[in-house]
């Protein structure tokens, strides 16, 4: 009796662990095919149960329909529980200033914590903020001293413009890098690579 007990218990808690990924599932979904009212609805009873994914996608969609304090709170709640794409939508809405008073060092604080767990989008932002720092301040909280260390993270995510940037910098020596010529033509050849990918599948869309 006592050991049934202790399987009907087990599938019990199997199925309530469950129930969050299937609604997950149903609210990604019905968000791919343009039916958000059915994705809110899915998504909701999962992210209140505590369900990360849930919570960032959920956050994601009131964030693109300017519901942005609840957006926020929703990445928030994700964050807290370690998801990286919650830590990156948290400080999206901190670099905007939606649902939150704008706070660039707070942004980036949150886009430092995603990227540590190789949250691309996180490492692409962070790397774009060295781009644009060659014309501009650097946001606080991000030292000139890792500028190529960032460009180079971005790079192995095949970000283009960190790329160039590279190929550039070893041509003339920038970002803290000295010039190397046969490191400048190798990031060269890799740009030329991605070009050369992106220009197929460009044409594949438009047949």
């Amino acid at each position: 009796m006592r050991a049934f007990a202790a399987v009907l218990l087990a599938a019990t808690l199997a199925r309530a662990q469950a129930a969050p990924e299937d609604d997950y599932r149903r609210g990604e979904e019905a968000y791919r095919r343009g039916d958000v009212v059915v994705a809110m609805a899915a998504l909701r009873g999962a992210a209140e149960a505590g369900h990360a994914p849930s919570q960032v996608l959920l956050g994601s969609i009131l964030d693109q329909a300017e519901y942005d304090v609840e957006a926020l709170s929703w990445y928030r709640k994700a964050a807290q529980q370690g998801d990286a794409a919650g830590a990156y939508g948290v400080g999206t809405m901190y670099l905007s200033g939606e649902g939150v008073r704008k706070d660039p060092a707070e942004a980036y604080a949150w886009f430092l914590r995603a990227a540590a767990k190789q949250h691309a989008p996180a490492v692409i932002a962070i790397a774009s903020a060295y781009l644009a720092a060659e014309n501009a301040a650097l946001p606080p909280g991000l030292g000139a001293a890792q500028a190529a260390d960032w460009l180079r993270k971005a790079a192995a995510l095949d970000h283009l413009a960190a790329v160039d940037a590279l190929a550039r910098a070893y041509r003339v020596g920038a970002f803290g890098v000295a010039p190397d010529a046969k490191e400048a033509e190798a990031f060269a050849a890799r740009a030329a690579a991605i070009r050369g990918k992106a220009g197929p599948e460009k044409g594949r869309k438009k047949r």
